[in-house]
C-alpha cells in the first residue's frame, strides 16, 4: 500500500504517512451480504427521492451532469451544493422525512475537492452515506467518543435526577431511617429522620421516633428538646408527650424538673394524670376561725406521701407529728401548720390556719392511788366525771379515744408501770392528763413464781376443756392460747398473781386478749381459778369445775 500523495510505501494498517503526513483513508471491506442489504436500502431511498421529485415537477436529470470514471463517481463542489439544496429545500415536508434526518448530512468541510467514492450504481444519497463510511478511522473514533460522552452524560444525569428525587422523598428518608435503626445504627437513622422532617415536619410520630433515637445514643438533651417542642396545648397529644418527657426525667432522678414543668402546665387533665409528681399543700377540712364546738380537723394530700403538722405555730418538718387521723381541736387557740412530702421526696409549701375553740373543758381524772413503790399490790381506781369518758395508756403516750377505756379497777402491774389518764366530754373535749407511776416489789417469802403461776393456769384451763394439750392448742380453731402473768392482786388478805389469756394467730403471730383473767396464789399451788370483780369493785377468785381429760 502506497501514500496517495508522495507515493511512499506504507506499512499495513498505517493511518498517516510518515514522510508527508497525509492521512490515509481506509476503505472498509464489506461482506457481500451486508453490502447487498445496504445497497438495497439506499436504492429504495433513492427511488423515494425520485418519486417526490416527479411529484414536484423536478426533472430527474435536471441536476448538472457528473463526471464518471468507470465504477467511481466524481462530484465538484458546485454539484455537491446542488445535491444539498435538493435535499434540504426542494423536497416537501411529508412522510419521507420520517425516514431521513437531513439535518445529519455532512457539512461542506466534510467533502474534498475531487473526492472519489467507491460505489456501484445508486444515486446521490448512497454516495453521501458511503462518503461518511469511508471517512478515516480517526473520525470514527471521534464520533464514537462523542457517542460515549453523550450516553455517559445521559446516564449521569439520570443518576443525579434519581438521587435528587430520593433526597427529596419523605418516604425514602423515613424508610432509610427505619432500616438503619433496625441495624442499631441510630446515628445514621437520626440523619435520615432529620432530613425527612425538613421535607415534612407535620408527622408527630416521626418526631417521637427521632427523640427515642437521641435517647438511645445518650443525647437526652436533644431528645428532650424535640419532645418539648411538641407541646402544643392539645390534651391528647400533650399527655403522650409529657409521659415521654417524664420517663426520661424519672430515669435521671430529676423529679424536681418534672414538678417545675407541671407547675407551668394549666391543663387540668394532665395535672390530674401526673399528680404523683406534684406536692401540693395539704387541704384542711375546716377553715380557720372561731368555733363553739370541738373541731375534728382532717388533712388530705393530692397523692401518696406524708403530711407533717404542728398545732402550736411551729414550722413543720420531717421531725414533726405525722398526720394519721383527725386532729381534735378542743378549747383554746391553735395555729395549725402542715406540709406535704410526696413519695418522690418533693416538699410542698407550708400551709397555716388559726382556730379559736370556745368549749367547756372537763376536769382531769382523779387517781385514788398515789405514785410510789408497793410491796403489797393495790387496785388502781379513777374517778370519772359525770357524762364523760376516761381513757388511759401504760406506755407513757398521751391517750386518745382509740386508747383503752377505763371501765373498772385496774390490778397493779408487776415491776414498774406508768399510767396516763384523760377525760373526754360528750362534746369530745379532752381534759388535761393525769399521770401516775408505780413500782411493785413482790415479797421475798413467796413460794410460787410468776412462771409457776402461768403453768398452773394452763393446766387449770386444760382441765376445764377446750384445749387439746398443755401447749394451748385448740380443738376448734387453729392457733393457740397463751397465758401471761402480768400483775398482782390481794384477795381476802392473800396475794395472787394475775394471769391474762391471749390468743396467738398462727400466721401473723400477733396476740390479743381473750377477756378471760385467771389468778394463782403466791403461797399455795392449789389455789387457782378465774378472777372476777363484784359491783363494789372488789376482786375475787372463782373456781370452775374441771372436766376429766
Amino acid at each position: 500500500m502506497k501514500c496517495p500523495k508522495c507515493n511512499r510505501e506504507l506499512k499495513e494498517g498505517q493511518l498517516y504517512c510518515e514522510v508527508c503526513g497525509e492521512e490515509i483513508k481506509m476503505v472498509p471491506e464489506f461482506e457481500p451480504e451486508i453490502e447487498n442489504r445496504i445497497e438495497e436500502t439506499l436504492l429504495n431511498v433513492a427511488d423515494n427521492i425520485n418519486e417526490v421529485a416527479q411529484e414536484d415537477n423536478i426533472p430527474k436529470n435536471s441536476a448538472p451532469k457528473k463526471k464518471k470514471t468507470d465504477s467511481f463517481s466524481v462530484f465538484t463542489k458546485e454539484e455537491k451544493k446542488q445535491k444539498e439544496h435538493l435535499l434540504l429545500e426542494d423536497f416537501p415536508e411529508d412522510d419521507f422525512y420520517e425516514d431521513i434526518d437531513v439535518t445529519e448530512l455532512p457539512d461542506e468541510d466534510f467533502w474534498d475537492e475531487e473526492e472519489v467514492i467507491p460505489f456501484k450504481g445508486g444515486d446521490n444519497i448512497k454516495k453521501s452515506f458511503l462518503t461518511f463510511w469511508n471517512k478515516g478511522i480517526a473520525t470514527k473514533i471521534i464520533v464514537f467518543i462523542a457517542f460515549v460522552v453523550i450516553v455517559g452524560t445521559l446516564v449521569f444525569a439520570t443518576v443525579v435526577i434519581s438521587k435528587s428525587m430520593q433526597e427529596n422523598s419523605y418516604e425514602y428518608q423515613v424508610n432509610q431511617a427505619l432500616d438503619a435503626a433496625e441495624k442499631e445504627d441510630y446515628d445514621l437513622a437520626i440523619t435520615y429522620l432529620e432530613k425527612a422532617l425538613t421535607l415534612d415536619s407535620s408527622d408527630i410520630e416521626m418526631k417521637y421516633l427521632l427523640a427515642s433515637y437521641y435517647d438511645k445514643i445518650g443525647e437526652t438533651e436533644n431528645a428532650l428538646l424535640v419532645l418539648k417542642g411538641l407541646i402544643n396545648g392539645d390534651t391528647d397529644s400533650d399527655s403522650i408527650t409529657y409521659s415521654k418527657i417524664f420517663e426520661i426525667y424519672s430515669r435521671q432522678g430529676n423529679i424536681v424538673e418534672i414538678s417545675h414543668m407541671l407547675a407551668d402546665c394549666e391543663d387540668e387533665v394532665i395535672l390530674e394524670k401526673f399528680q404523683e409528681y406534684v406536692a401540693n399543700v395539704p387541704e384542711f377540712s375546716e377553715e380557720g376561725g372561731s368555733y363553739d364546738d370541738v373541731v375534728h380537723l382532717k388533712l388530705t394530700a393530692n397523692t401518696t406521701g406524708t403530711i407533717y403538722y404542728t398545732v402550736n405555730g411551729g414550722t413543720p418538718d420531717t421531725t414533726s407529728d405525722v398526720y394519721t387521723s383527725p386532729i381534735f381541736l378542743e378549747s383554746g387557740y391553735y395555729t395549725v401548720k402542715a406540709v406535704f412530702v410526696n413519695s418522690y421526696g418533693l416538699v410542698s409549701e407550708v400551709i397555716s390556719q388559726q382556730y379559736e375553740i370556745n368549749v367547756t373543758v372537763p376536769p382531769k381524772p382523779v387517781i385514788n392511788i398515789a405514785s410510789g413503790t408497793y410491796n403489797v399490790p393495790e387496785v388502781i381506781t379513777v374517778e370519772v366525771p359525770e357524762g364523760c369518758t376516761v381513757y388511759y395508756t401504760t406506755d407513757g403516750t398521751m391517750p386518745t379515744r382509740d386508747s383503752t377505756q377505763y371501765k373498772e379497777p385496774i390490778c397493779m402491774p408487776l415491776g414498774e408501770s406508768q399510767f396516763t389518764f384523760i377525760t373526754y366530754s360528750a362534746d369530745n373535749v379532752a381534759s388535761e392528763a393525769s399521770m401516775a407511776m408505780y413500782t411493785l416489789q413482790l415479797p421475798s417469802d413467796i413460794i410460787v413464781t410468776a412462771a409457776d403461776a402461768a403453768n398452773l393456769v394452763t393446766m387449770y384451763r386444760f382441765n376445764m376443756g377446750g384445749l387439746m394439750d398443755t401447749q394451748g392448742h385448740l380443738s376448734t380453731i387453729s392457733g393457740k392460747l397463751l397465758y401471761m402473768c402480768e400483775a398482782a392482786v390481794t384477795i381476802d388478805g392473800e396475794i395472787y398473781f394475775v394471769v391474762y389469756e391471749y390468743y396467738e394467730d398462727p400466721n401473723s403471730k400477733l396476740t390479743t386478749k381473750t377477756g378471760l383473767v385467771f389468778c394463782a396464789s403466791m403461797y399455795d399451788f392449789d389455789k387457782v381459778g378465774e378472777l372476777e370483780i363484784d359491783a363494789q369493785g372488789n376482786y375475787y377468785r372463782v373456781i370452775k369445775e374441771t372436766t376429766p381429760q
